[in-house]
């Protein structure tokens, strides 16, 4: 892919030794023989360089922060950044999307990436602005929360964007992660811990510079069309605009019995229950809807609570899921500091209050008892309680050093009994209820980076789209069934390449086919990579780079973690215990039916249906050789399946 003019991109990309403290300028054309961006340029570059033994809190490990072609132009959404980094919680794929303002202001920097390794002997922060990077002492920040250090950071330019980790990063607690702008996460993954044994507290950037564009006036006209299509669809003036952001779904969730209740007894929440937390509860503290970057929609709000000295940009639907539903929180103050407490010390809310809620049944189940907690008796829905767990967590202290272990790890420790309520998929936390929605379920099994529905998790089935789409799309009717297996791994693998592209591009999957079906494609993102960069791509040749991602990220997967078929399986609850209410009582994930989507899955991609793996014939017919010899190389590639 040519990029002489860099257009689109500004051309360079960063790499720091935190180590030996050097910074390294280099060109970034050098990584674009196979991706062109963001998620596709990262993950490339941790296959080709990282080393299957390199654990991820080692100072081996590489952690890249990038951008895409459209990240801080005209493009709606077109702040996002990609993190990107061996998963701490899988030993995997690691790979997040946040947003905000750090991303746009990266490329005004003079950036496209930065690369960082090594292990600093102390604290330290990044510090970059119009192409200068500067590796600063950051030892008045450590200890300090996410918002204190964004705060001192920003005391000499309030202009600065800024990406930290809290207490919970410091202390390499495993559902650590990284905070943006006060709210915004790079959530799953413990990358808040990979920054906090890198010893980075955190980078601070400020960029004046500017995005050249090939086709200023194409490009014009291809914003517009997707900014028109944009506000004329009906899922975004509904869900998205003058509502609570992704927060408004938490009524579509309780009725399609996605919304979990405590630590996934049951997928429902009593209507009693619900309307004590249901979105419009909050609208008497909303001041203001809030948009990302040079967003056409508001992903949340701002509350104020003056009697209770509170004041924060409000959370998402996987709040809901999480400390709502998983913890039986009904109390929305409570509720409301929780999520501050997760932004400020730095922690994911999907992990964190998986393995809370992991313990929360174990002592109702009789596994753990006072003399375990700390002396805290832990009940459902008691908010004092979880917030005391929060902090336990973020800070190591009692019960908390069990549970920064993660879900997994801490089963194993207790033993008995405990492992089967520890509900995660390959390692991870699961955030959401899947036994009512097959091909959600489907996506968030088989994700790369382990029980996430950012990757191939399809929405079809809860937005109840028509027949007549199934067949148009994926050439199946009962795509829009919510709990009918049929075709659902059909859309999984064409929505697994379409976040492909959308990572890439470096714009936010909220413009897209994924939030509903009148939404872009990767026809729309083509036209804007094509007349930004001056590189013509179809949709076509865009999702076959997606489908070449996904399978680099497989690869990876393979190597570093070995993972196999069981490990795209459920977790056995929800194989073996109903939904017991709601619209979709009764419903579980059979086994035998998970396995035959499966199968369709892995021979969609042309992967091995006994182990899982790629085969050489796959990988060849895709012109991915060096993936190949890689596999070849640990021992890892079928040459013919059986």
């Amino acid at each position: 892919m040519k990029n002489s003019e860099n257009f689109g991109w500004v051309g360079k990309i960063c790499r720091v030794n935190l180590t030996n403290k050097t910074v390294k300028i280099e060109p970034t054309n050098k990584y674009m023989s196979q991706f062109f961006g963001g998620r596709g340029i990262a993950q490339w570059i941790l296959l080709t360089e990282l080393k299957p033994k390199v654990h991820p809190l080692a100072p081996e490990n590489i952690i890249i922060f990038s951008t895409g072609p459209l990240t801080g132009t005209l493009a709606p959404i077109s702040g996002r950044l990609c993190i990107d980094s061996k998963n701490f919680v899988t030993g995997g794929v690691g790979s997040s999307n946040v947003g905000g303002f750090f991303g746009s202001e990266l490329k005004y920097a003079g950036f496209d990436a930065i690369i960082v390794t090594g292990r600093s002997s102390r604290p330290v922060y990044l510090m970059i602005e119009n192409e200068n990077v500067v590796i600063e002492d950051a030892k008045i920040l450590w200890g300090k929360t996410t918002w204190e250090t964004e705060d001192i950071l920003k005391q000499k330019d309030r202009n600065i964007q800024v990406l930290s980790i809290g207490p919970a990063g410091e202390n390499l607690v495993k559902s650590a992660c990284i905070i943006i702008k006060r709210k915004h996460a790079a959530g799953r993954c413990g990358f808040g811990a990979i920054m906090g044994a890198k010893n980075l507290k955190a980078i601070a950037v400020r960029g004046r510079g500017k995005i050249k564009i090939a086709e200023p006036v194409e490009f014009i006209k291809s914003v517009d069309k997707v900014w028109g299509i944009i506000d004329n669809s009906s899922t975004i003036n509904q869900r998205y605009r003058e509502t609570l952001g992704t927060h408004f779904n938490t009524q579509r969730a309780n009725d399609c019995c996605t919304l979990p209740y405590r630590n996934f007894q049951d997928d429902h929440w009593s209507n009693e229950k619900f309307l004590k937390v249901e979105p419009k509860v909050f609208e008497k503290w909303k001041t203001r809807n809030i948009a990302e970057f040079n967003s056409p929609i508001y992903m949340s709000s701002f509350y104020k609570i003056p009697e209770k000295g509170i004041e924060t940009e409000g959370f998402e639907q996987n709040h809901a899921w999480d400390y709502m539903g998983k913890l039986d929180m009904n109390d929305p103050i409570a509720i409301i500091k929780a999520h501050i407490l997760c932004n400020s010390l730095g922690l994911d809310i999907d992990n964190s209050s998986g393995v809370i809620a992991w313990a929360f049944e174990l002592y109702e189940k009789g596994i753990l008892s006072k003399d375990d907690t700390d002396g805290l008796e832990l009940k459902w829905g008691d908010s004092e309680v979880i917030l005391n767990l929060i902090k336990k967590l973020a800070y190591r202290e009692g019960i908390g050093e069990l549970l920064a272990k993660g879900v997994l790890e801490a089963s194993k420790i207790i033993g008995s009994s405990s492992e089967y309520y520890a509900i995660h998929i390959k390692g991870q936390e699961l955030a959401e209820g899947i036994r009512s929605a097959k091909g959600w379920a489907l996506g968030i099994i088989t994700a790369t980076r382990g029980g996430g529905h950012l990757n191939g998790a399809t929405m079809t089935g809860l937005q109840k789209i028509s027949p007549e789409i199934g067949i148009k799309k994926f050439g199946d009717p009962n795509i829009g069934n919510q709990n009918v297996y049929s075709g659902k791994a059909k859309a999984v693998v064409w929505i697994e390449k379409l976040k492909a592209v959308v990572d890439m591009c470096g714009v936010g999957y909220h413009t897209s086919f994924w939030v509903g079906p009148e939404l872009c494609d990767a026809n729309q993102y083509a036209a804007l990579f094509s007349t930004a960069t001056g590189n013509k791509m179809s949709g076509d040749d865009l999702m076959l780079l997606g489908e070449k991602l996904q399978n680099v990220e497989k690869a990876f997967n393979t190597i570093h973690s070995g993972f196999l078929r069981k490990d795209d399986l459920p977790p056995k609850r929800l194989m073996l215990e109903p939904i017991k209410s709601g619209k979709y009582k009764g419903e579980l994930l059979d086994r035998d039916k998970v396995e035959l989507m499966l199968d369709e899955y892995y021979e969609l991609h042309g992967w091995d249906k006994k182990t899982s793996w790629q085969m050489r014939k796959s990988l060849e017919k895709l012109g991915m050789h060096k993936v190949i010899n890689i596999l070849e190389r640990e021992g890892k590639l079928i040459e013919k399946s059986y």
